[in-house]
């Protein structure tokens, strides 16, 4: 089982074995940093993303929202320009929907536009708040960002294994920052493997007396598989002369672990209102293109929606 050894005298033991009801999709995290000038396969506010397309059709301007209210320029000095984006909102889309199959030709009054999977991706980006229920959520763990009084070890093991053990009672993808320092990396799993084991491959200083157990987290994503944490810790048991417990502490040898995780869950009805993200976007509109996308496509025949 994974990197687990085992000796004849202590077998490893399987504390979590977990998979998801459906796997998760990889939807990109469309980065507000403005790298080069119309980069449609990064920032959302460019010419030819599907926010531009909708503008075309529709008469909006939520192009012009969105470089407003979220471009972030090379000459800026905010510390975050590197890796603020949507990751979020491309999570929620990850961990709840499935990503768009097919192009949908769109008819607006005398207007027709075709909307490629990824420009259904970057409206649906822009829509995701509206597609979760808005009383029903899980978040666990303390988050890093901007919080200087954050200990990085935390959540510690065993919280961890606590939180995993809430998580993975329900039959749905759940997201987790896998940065425990201040950049915020969130990816959506549909797996759970937890060893206890009582040796560890990994280099590192354990204590010399008492006893040690290990964990080993394996956490996976059928849609960011690059993603997946194999992560180590150890329990160290101190005794007295007469064998009772006198101490007992964690510690992760891993460096890099979770800084909180966290779900949505689906609102099982049509999108409707405006995007909490972009104004200019009619919800109920993304939501019609990207049902049309997962229709299965004839002889290349491409599915048409009307809007009127």
């Amino acid at each position: 089982m994974g990197n687990c050894k085992s000796n004849s005298i202590y077998p490893e033991n399987t504390i979590i074995n977990w998979e998801s009801s459906r796997k998760t999709s990889s939807y990109h995290w469309w980065p507000m940093y403005k790298e080069k000038e119309d980069d449609c396969f990064n920032n959302l506010y460019s010419k030819n993303t599907g926010l531009d397309k909708y503008d075309t059709l529709m008469g909006t301007k939520s192009i012009e929202y969105q470089k407003k209210n979220y471009c972030i320029k090379k000459d800026s000095m905010r510390i975050d320009k590197y890796w603020a984006g949507f990751c979020n909102n491309a999570s929620i889309l990850s961990s709840l929907y499935e990503y768009p199959k097919y192009s949908v030709s769109v008819q607006h009054n005398d207007n027709t536009i075709i909307f490629n999977p990824i420009d259904i991706e970057a409206l649906m980006i822009i829509a995701s708040n509206n597609a979760i229920k808005s009383n029903i959520s899980l978040f666990f763990g303390l988050r890093n960002n901007k919080n200087k009084l954050k200990d990085l070890d935390e959540p510690s093991p065993s919280d961890l294994l606590y939180m995993l053990n809430i998580l993975c009672k329900n039959n749905k993808p759940f997201i987790m920052d896998i940065d425990n320092s201040f950049p915020v990396w969130n990816y959506a799993f549909d797996s759970v493997r937890v060893y206890e084991c009582y040796t560890c491959p990994l280099k590192h200083d354990p204590p010399k007396s008492g006893s040690l157990i290990y964990y080993n987290f394996k956490i996976f994503s059928n849609g960011y598989p690059v993603q997946g944490q194999n992560l180590w810790s150890y329990k160290h048991t101190e005794y007295n002369a007469n064998n009772e417990i006198i101490k007992q502490t964690e510690k992760w040898i891993s460096k890099i672990h979770p800084d909180f995780l966290w779900q949505k869950y689906p609102i099982n009805k049509p999108w409707t209102g405006k995007s909490n993200l972009n104004p200019e976007i009619d919800t109920n509109i993304v939501y019609y293109i990207y049902k049309h996308s997962l229709i299965e496509q004839k002889k290349s025949k491409i599915s048409k929606l009307v809007i009127y």
